[in-house]
Protein backbone atom coordinates (compact mmCIF):
# COMPACT_ATOMS: atom_id res chain seq x y z
CA UNK A 1 0.00 0.00 0.00
CA UNK A 2 1.36 3.11 -1.43
CA UNK A 3 2.72 5.48 2.05
CA UNK A 4 2.18 8.84 2.21
CA UNK A 5 5.29 11.32 3.40
CA UNK A 6 3.33 13.07 5.66
CA UNK A 7 0.74 10.31 7.33
CA UNK A 8 3.79 7.69 8.19
CA UNK A 9 1.62 4.42 8.59
CA UNK A 10 4.26 2.48 10.67
CA UNK A 11 2.98 -1.56 10.99
CA UNK A 12 3.17 -2.46 14.90
CA UNK A 13 1.96 -6.00 16.16
CA UNK A 14 -0.99 -4.90 17.93
CA UNK A 15 -0.61 -7.33 20.95
CA UNK A 16 2.41 -5.78 21.65
CA UNK A 17 2.47 -2.49 19.40
CA UNK A 18 6.21 -1.63 20.08
CA UNK A 19 9.51 -0.96 17.78
CA UNK A 20 13.37 -0.07 18.50
CA UNK A 21 16.02 0.33 16.25
CA UNK A 22 19.04 1.89 15.20
CA UNK A 23 19.25 4.27 12.54
CA UNK A 24 22.61 2.70 10.81
CA UNK A 25 22.73 4.68 7.60
CA UNK A 26 24.89 7.66 7.07
CA UNK A 27 23.60 11.03 8.85
CA UNK A 28 19.75 11.06 9.84
CA UNK A 29 16.96 13.04 8.11
CA UNK A 30 13.32 12.57 7.46
CA UNK A 31 10.85 15.08 6.01
CA UNK A 32 7.91 16.45 8.39
CA UNK A 33 5.17 13.64 8.68
CA UNK A 34 3.21 12.52 11.72
CA UNK A 35 1.73 9.05 12.95
CA UNK A 36 -0.08 8.23 15.93
CA UNK A 37 2.65 6.32 17.49
CA UNK A 38 4.56 7.60 20.28
CA UNK A 39 7.98 8.31 19.27
CA UNK A 40 11.40 8.75 21.43
CA UNK A 41 14.71 9.37 19.70
CA UNK A 42 18.26 8.87 21.64
CA UNK A 43 20.76 10.70 19.92
CA UNK A 44 23.96 8.22 19.82
CA UNK A 45 26.09 10.75 17.96
CA UNK A 46 26.32 13.91 15.89
CA UNK A 47 24.14 16.53 15.91
CA UNK A 48 20.80 17.05 13.69
CA UNK A 49 17.73 19.37 13.86
CA UNK A 50 14.71 18.52 15.22
CA UNK A 51 11.29 20.22 14.18
CA UNK A 52 8.24 19.16 15.97
CA UNK A 53 5.10 21.41 15.21
CA UNK A 54 6.90 23.93 13.92
CA UNK A 55 9.61 24.51 16.35
CA UNK A 56 12.59 23.98 15.34
CA UNK A 57 15.92 22.91 17.76
CA UNK A 58 19.40 21.46 17.41
CA UNK A 59 19.47 17.56 19.35
CA UNK A 60 22.73 17.00 20.05
CA UNK A 61 24.85 13.79 21.47
CA UNK A 62 23.11 12.34 24.21
CA UNK A 63 19.85 14.21 24.12
CA UNK A 64 16.42 12.58 24.39
CA UNK A 65 13.93 13.89 22.03
CA UNK A 66 10.18 12.97 22.80
CA UNK A 67 7.43 13.05 20.22
CA UNK A 68 3.97 12.57 21.11
CA UNK A 69 1.21 10.69 18.77
CA UNK A 70 0.04 13.21 16.06
CA UNK A 71 2.86 15.73 16.40
CA UNK A 72 4.13 16.90 13.26
CA UNK A 73 7.72 15.91 13.44
CA UNK A 74 10.95 16.34 11.15
CA UNK A 75 14.51 15.80 11.04
CA UNK A 76 17.28 17.80 8.79
CA UNK A 77 20.67 18.83 8.48
CA UNK A 78 22.38 15.92 10.43
CA UNK A 79 25.82 16.14 11.19
CA UNK A 80 27.48 13.38 8.40
CA UNK A 81 28.16 10.97 11.53
CA UNK A 82 24.81 11.77 13.22
CA UNK A 83 23.03 8.15 14.72
CA UNK A 84 19.96 7.53 16.68
CA UNK A 85 18.43 4.93 18.52
CA UNK A 86 14.14 5.01 17.67
CA UNK A 87 11.68 3.44 19.64
CA UNK A 88 7.90 3.30 18.70
CA UNK A 89 4.76 2.34 20.83
CA UNK A 90 1.43 2.96 20.97
CA UNK A 91 -0.70 4.28 23.66
CA UNK A 92 -2.54 1.03 24.22
CA UNK A 93 0.06 -0.13 26.19
CA UNK A 94 -0.99 1.93 29.40
CA UNK A 95 -4.54 1.44 28.75
CA UNK A 96 -4.60 1.12 32.73
CA UNK A 97 -3.32 4.96 33.47
CA UNK A 98 -4.39 6.36 29.98
CA UNK A 99 -6.31 9.07 31.26
CA UNK A 100 -4.01 10.55 33.46
CA UNK A 101 -1.01 10.97 30.57
CA UNK A 102 -3.78 12.21 28.13
CA UNK A 103 -5.88 15.31 30.14
CA UNK A 104 -6.72 17.43 27.95
CA UNK A 105 -6.61 20.42 30.36
CA UNK A 106 -3.19 19.82 30.91
CA UNK A 107 0.08 19.40 29.15
CA UNK A 108 -0.16 15.57 27.96
CA UNK A 109 2.96 14.00 29.62
CA UNK A 110 4.65 13.44 26.09
CA UNK A 111 4.34 17.26 25.04
CA UNK A 112 5.98 18.62 28.46
CA UNK A 113 9.63 18.61 27.29
CA UNK A 114 10.57 17.81 23.95
CA UNK A 115 14.57 17.81 24.35
CA UNK A 116 15.79 16.44 27.48
CA UNK A 117 19.50 17.32 27.96
CA UNK A 118 22.32 16.47 29.95
CA UNK A 119 23.42 20.18 31.08
CA UNK A 120 19.48 21.29 31.63
CA UNK A 121 17.78 18.08 33.25
CA UNK A 122 20.97 16.11 33.95
CA UNK A 123 19.66 13.52 36.81
CA UNK A 124 16.47 12.87 34.65
CA UNK A 125 18.01 12.19 31.42
CA UNK A 126 20.92 9.41 32.85
CA UNK A 127 17.81 7.40 34.30
CA UNK A 128 16.04 7.79 30.97
CA UNK A 129 18.77 6.76 28.67
CA UNK A 130 19.56 3.62 31.53
CA UNK A 131 16.12 2.77 30.84
CA UNK A 132 15.96 3.25 26.80
CA UNK A 133 19.56 1.26 26.75
CA UNK A 134 17.95 -1.62 28.91
CA UNK A 135 14.37 -1.86 26.74
CA UNK A 136 16.81 -1.60 23.71
CA UNK A 137 18.61 -5.09 24.94
CA UNK A 138 15.36 -6.44 26.12
CA UNK A 139 13.86 -5.76 22.84
CA UNK A 140 16.72 -7.10 20.90
CA UNK A 141 17.58 -10.17 22.67
CA UNK A 142 14.14 -11.45 22.60
CA UNK A 143 15.01 -13.47 25.89
CA UNK A 144 12.20 -15.37 28.03
CA UNK A 145 9.94 -12.47 29.44
CA UNK A 146 11.69 -9.86 27.44
CA UNK A 147 7.76 -8.13 26.67
CA UNK A 148 6.88 -8.21 30.48
CA UNK A 149 10.44 -6.23 30.68
CA UNK A 150 10.02 -3.87 27.91
CA UNK A 151 6.21 -2.92 29.21
CA UNK A 152 7.58 -2.31 32.56
CA UNK A 153 10.51 -0.14 31.17
CA UNK A 154 8.00 1.90 29.70
CA UNK A 155 5.68 2.09 33.08
CA UNK A 156 9.17 3.25 35.04
CA UNK A 157 10.08 5.58 31.97
CA UNK A 158 6.87 7.37 32.23
CA UNK A 159 6.27 7.54 35.55
CA UNK A 160 9.47 9.75 35.50
CA UNK A 161 8.48 11.96 32.77
CA UNK A 162 5.05 12.47 34.83
CA UNK A 163 6.78 13.07 38.52
CA UNK A 164 10.07 15.25 37.26
CA UNK A 165 9.35 17.25 33.98
CA UNK A 166 6.06 20.07 35.30
CA UNK A 167 2.61 19.90 33.88
CA UNK A 168 1.16 22.95 32.87
CA UNK A 169 -2.73 24.24 32.82
CA UNK A 170 -3.49 24.87 28.99
CA UNK A 171 -6.17 27.81 28.19
CA UNK A 172 -9.12 26.81 26.28
CA UNK A 173 -8.00 29.61 23.47
CA UNK A 174 -4.61 28.37 23.69
CA UNK A 175 -6.18 24.74 22.68
CA UNK A 176 -8.24 26.21 19.88
CA UNK A 177 -5.83 28.17 18.61
CA UNK A 178 -3.66 24.84 18.60
CA UNK A 179 -6.19 23.01 17.01
CA UNK A 180 -6.36 25.54 13.91
CA UNK A 181 -2.49 25.46 13.59
CA UNK A 182 -2.68 21.59 13.52
CA UNK A 183 -5.46 21.14 10.96
CA UNK A 184 -3.57 24.37 8.76
CA UNK A 185 -0.50 22.03 8.71
CA UNK A 186 -2.14 18.85 7.96
CA UNK A 187 -3.94 20.52 4.78
CA UNK A 188 -0.47 22.40 3.90
CA UNK A 189 1.68 18.54 4.25
CA UNK A 190 -1.41 16.51 3.05
CA UNK A 191 -1.64 17.97 -0.07
CA UNK A 192 2.10 18.18 -1.17
CA UNK A 193 2.63 14.51 0.08
CA UNK A 194 -0.38 13.75 -2.58
CA UNK A 195 1.11 15.24 -5.32
CA UNK A 196 5.26 14.97 -4.66
CA UNK A 197 5.30 12.30 -7.61
CA UNK A 198 3.97 14.56 -9.89
CA UNK A 199 7.22 16.11 -12.34
CA UNK A 200 5.27 19.43 -12.94
CA UNK A 201 4.08 19.79 -9.28
CA UNK A 202 5.24 23.20 -8.13
CA UNK A 203 4.70 26.38 -5.40
CA UNK A 204 1.75 28.11 -7.29
CA UNK A 205 0.04 24.90 -7.35
CA UNK A 206 0.41 23.66 -3.94
CA UNK A 207 -0.31 27.16 -2.56
CA UNK A 208 -3.93 27.40 -4.82
CA UNK A 209 -4.69 23.68 -3.59
CA UNK A 210 -3.86 24.82 0.07
CA UNK A 211 -6.21 28.00 0.02
CA UNK A 212 -2.99 30.37 0.67
CA UNK A 213 -1.62 32.87 -1.39
CA UNK A 214 1.76 32.57 -2.42
CA UNK A 215 3.52 34.62 -0.53
CA UNK A 216 1.97 33.25 2.84
CA UNK A 217 2.83 29.51 1.85
CA UNK A 218 6.20 30.27 1.40
CA UNK A 219 6.52 31.71 4.52
CA UNK A 220 4.69 28.95 6.13
CA UNK A 221 6.80 26.26 4.86
CA UNK A 222 10.20 28.17 6.03
CA UNK A 223 9.03 29.05 9.04
CA UNK A 224 7.67 25.25 9.65
CA UNK A 225 10.58 23.48 7.67
CA UNK A 226 13.31 26.09 7.99
CA UNK A 227 13.22 24.90 4.07
CA UNK A 228 12.49 26.59 0.67
CA UNK A 229 9.47 24.31 -1.06
CA UNK A 230 11.80 23.29 -3.64
CA UNK A 231 14.03 21.85 -0.47
CA UNK A 232 10.57 20.47 1.01
CA UNK A 233 10.13 18.80 -2.33
CA UNK A 234 13.24 16.90 -2.81
CA UNK A 235 13.29 15.82 0.56
CA UNK A 236 10.00 13.90 0.23
CA UNK A 237 10.77 12.70 -2.76
CA UNK A 238 13.75 11.40 -1.91
CA UNK A 239 12.57 9.23 1.41
CA UNK A 240 10.07 8.05 -0.82
CA UNK A 241 13.14 6.68 -3.22
CA UNK A 242 14.54 5.49 -0.09
CA UNK A 243 11.73 2.97 0.65
CA UNK A 244 11.48 1.96 -2.99
CA UNK A 245 15.13 1.11 -3.00
CA UNK A 246 14.93 -0.69 0.39
CA UNK A 247 11.04 -2.69 -0.29
CA UNK A 248 10.96 -3.10 -4.31
CA UNK A 249 13.70 -4.47 -7.12
CA UNK A 250 12.90 -1.56 -8.97
CA UNK A 251 15.19 -0.54 -11.38
CA UNK A 252 16.74 3.17 -10.45
CA UNK A 253 15.54 5.20 -13.38
CA UNK A 254 11.98 3.97 -12.54
CA UNK A 255 12.16 4.73 -8.96
CA UNK A 256 13.37 8.17 -10.12
CA UNK A 257 10.69 8.86 -12.25
CA UNK A 258 8.16 7.34 -10.15
CA UNK A 259 9.32 9.89 -7.37
CA UNK A 260 8.87 13.11 -9.06
CA UNK A 261 12.00 13.71 -10.87
CA UNK A 262 12.24 14.15 -14.77
CA UNK A 263 16.31 13.85 -14.77
CA UNK A 264 18.25 10.56 -14.01
CA UNK A 265 21.09 13.18 -13.18
CA UNK A 266 19.48 15.16 -10.84
CA UNK A 267 18.05 12.13 -8.86
CA UNK A 268 21.65 10.70 -8.50
CA UNK A 269 23.06 14.14 -7.53
CA UNK A 270 20.27 15.04 -4.73
CA UNK A 271 20.51 11.60 -3.39
CA UNK A 272 24.22 11.06 -2.79
CA UNK A 273 23.81 14.90 -1.00
CA UNK A 274 21.28 13.80 0.99
CA UNK A 275 22.30 10.08 1.77
CA UNK A 276 26.03 9.86 1.47
CA UNK A 277 26.16 7.10 -1.52
CA UNK A 278 24.43 6.85 -5.04
CA UNK A 279 21.06 4.74 -5.39
CA UNK A 280 22.89 2.11 -6.04
CA UNK A 281 25.35 2.06 -3.13
CA UNK A 282 22.73 2.65 -0.94
CA UNK A 283 20.53 -0.36 -2.30
CA UNK A 284 23.18 -2.56 -1.93
CA UNK A 285 23.93 -1.43 1.87
CA UNK A 286 20.98 -1.23 3.13
CA UNK A 287 20.09 -2.01 6.23
CA UNK A 288 16.78 -3.47 8.05
CA UNK A 289 15.29 -2.63 11.17
CA UNK A 290 15.27 -4.85 14.22
CA UNK A 291 12.54 -7.37 13.29
CA UNK A 292 9.16 -6.47 15.31
CA UNK A 293 8.21 -9.14 18.33
CA UNK A 294 7.04 -12.77 16.92
CA UNK A 295 3.51 -13.29 17.15
CA UNK A 296 3.02 -16.51 19.42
Amino acid sequence: MEQSPFYEREKLYRPFPFLAWDNNKPGFWFPLHWHIQVEILLILQGKLNVIIDGNKQEGRQGDIVVIDTGQIHGFSDPSPDARVRIFQFGLEIFYETLEELRAREHSPVFRRKSIIRAEEDGGLRDRLAALLSDIYTEYRDQAAGYRLAVIGGLYELVMLLLRKLPAREIPRGERLKRKTYNERLERVFSFIGENFDDPDFCLDMAAEKSGLTRFYFSRFLKTQTGQSFNEHLARIRLHRAEQYLIESELPVTEIAYLCGFNSLTTFNRLFKAYTGSTPSVYRSGKSSKIPAAKKT
